[in-house]
C-alpha cells in the first residue's frame, strides 16, 4: 500500500473511532452517577464534533466517509459503573490508537494535507488521552496514565 492510501485508510479508521466512540457513550448513561454522566456528556460531545469535523474534512478532500456501523456488539454489555468506566476507558484508547495511526501515516506523506491532518491528529491524540486519563482515575486505576498513548 502506498503513502496516500495508507494516509486515506488511517484517517478512514480515526473517523470509524470516533463513530464508535459517539455510540459508546449513549451506553454508559444508565450506570453512571450524575457526576459521571456530566463527564460522559461533555467526552460524547467531544467525539460527536469530531467526528463530524472528520467527515467534512475527509468529503472536503474527494473522499467518502466510512459510513457508521449499525451496532457495536462488541461493547456490550455495561451492567456496572465499573464497567461503564472501564468501557470509557477503552473508548478513549482506541480513538487514541487511531488518531495516532493518523499522525504516523500523515508524517509519512507530503502536502499541505498530510500537514493539516497531523496537527488535527496530534491534538486528537492529546484529548483521548486527558479523557481517559480522567475516566482511570474515576475508575481508581493504579496507573492513571500510560506510556506511549495510543500504542
Amino acid at each position: 500500500m502506498n503513502a496516500v492510501a495508507t494516509f486515506a485508510s488511517a484517517w478512514q479508521a480515526a473517523l470509524a473511532a470516533e463513530q464508535q466512540a459517539a455510540f459508546g457513550y449513549a451506553l454508559l448513561g444508565p450506570r453512571l452517577s450524575a457526576a459521571d454522566q456530566d463527564v460522559a456528556r461533555s467526552c460524547a460531545a467531544a467525539h460527536e464534533t469530531l467526528r463530524t469535523d472528520t467527515e467534512e474534512a475527509l468529503a472536503g478532500a474527494g473522499l467518502t466517509p466510512v459510513a457508521p456501523r449499525a451496532d457495536y456488539p462488541s461493547l456490550y454489555p455495561v451492567r456496572s459503573i465499573s464497567a461503564a468506566r472501564a468501557l470509557a476507558i477503552r473508548l478513549e484508547q482506541d480513538c487514541a490508537s487511531a488518531w495516532r495511526a493518523l499522525y504516523l501515516a500523515a508524517a509519512s506523506a507530503s502536502g499541505t494535507s498530510a500537514t493539516a491532518r497531523r496537527a488535527e491528529a496530534q491534538a486528537a491524540l492529546d484529548a483521548a488521552t486527558k479523557r481517559a486519563v480522567h475516566w482511570r482515575v474515576l475508575a481508581a486505576a493504579s496507573a492513571p496514565s500510560v506510556p506511549f498513548p495510543g500504542t
